[in-house]
């Protein structure tokens, strides 16, 4: 299980989420990416990983809150009611880009889909949830317990986490085996740095101390700056081998991908014009050698 934790906004979390999920799930014989079933949970009240893959919102069946009150409840607990099948998945993204593209007689490509990622999705009932774990014994270990299910289901569980370090982000943590860090390329993001990596300790010492950093990922790198290569300098010499290999590059075309009905190392050829898809894919390469390494 991997918690994708930054409690700074804007770093590119769910864009790594959504992104890394379709490769990981999708696979590469090229990349030596073996293709995996994976579940991506949404821990962020805005949902917008449903977003990015077209899902109406307003058209969503239980959610993550709804998860959340079975475990507070005691409840026994199937979690398929709750999760977004492949099948139901790629029909919402077929529908995003019917509506993104009205006009377009052939229909949508046959990258709009997907065979092993499913996803269990958010909405804003869940902002409410703290509130009612504040006064759980216990309430750092509820996620973990509402997805023992899905551990046997799924190759890989991928949680996306709000932009705070609050009991959402700490049932994450305590739920995750590895813990990725998305950064934004700027200065004031490696100054956040420390809060983030101090409650990683606080979670490793007192309630999962077999969570581990997978790594550091640089996103909204602005190539060929300055200030893109003096932050990418200062990140090496403060986190060493902890920063991943590839950097994600600001680019409008990644940011528009889901107005097509999903993320753009799903919709979009990883190839060098297409440098986006392509970075994506080069960090899913750098995911699943990380994972191997530590599993072989």
């Amino acid at each position: 299980m991997l918690a994708v934790v930054n409690h700074k906004g804007g770093c590119g979390k769910t864009t790594t989420v959504t992104n890394l999920g379709a490769a990981l799930s999708l696979g590469s014989e090229d990349r030596g990416i073996k293709p995996r079933k994976v579940l991506i949970v949404d821990l962020d009240p805005r949902g917008n990983v449903a977003t990015t893959f077209g899902v109406d919102k307003n058209a969503l069946g239980p959610t993550m809150n709804g998860l959340f009150q079975a475990v507070i409840d005691g409840s026994r607990i199937d979690i398929n009611p709750f999760v977004i099948p492949p099948e139901q998945l790629t029909r919402w993204m077929r529908k995003a880009w019917k509506r993104q593209f009205p006009n377009r007689s052939r229909g949508p490509p046959v990258s709009h889909k997907v065979d092993s990622l499913s996803l269990l999705p958010a909405d804003l009932d869940l902002s409410g949830i703290e509130i009612e774990l504040a006064m759980r014994i216990g309430r750092e270990h509820r996620l973990r317990i509402a997805l023992e299910g899905a551990m046997e289901q799924f190759d890989l569980i991928i949680i996306d986490t709000p932009a705070s370090l609050g009991l959402l982000t700490v049932n994450a943590l305590t739920a995750a085996d590895w813990l990725l860090i998305p950064i934004q390329a700027e200065f004031y993001a490696l100054e956040s740095m420390g809060q983030l990596l101090d409650t990683l300790r606080k979670v490793q010492s007192r309630v999962n101390p077999s969570l581990k950093l997978l790594g550091i990922s640089m996103t909204m790198v602005q190539t060929g700056s300055n200030l893109g290569k003096m932050v990418g300098d200062s990140a090496l010499r403060h986190f060493g081998e902890r920063i991943l290999r590839t950097s994600i590059p600001r680019s409008v075309s990644i940011a528009e991908a889901p107005l097509s009905g999903g993320p753009i190392a799903l919709t979009t050829s990883p190839i060098e014009r297409h440098p986006g898809s392509l970075a994506y894919w080069d960090l899913a390469s750098d995911v699943n050698s990380r994972f191997e390494l530590a599993y072989s």
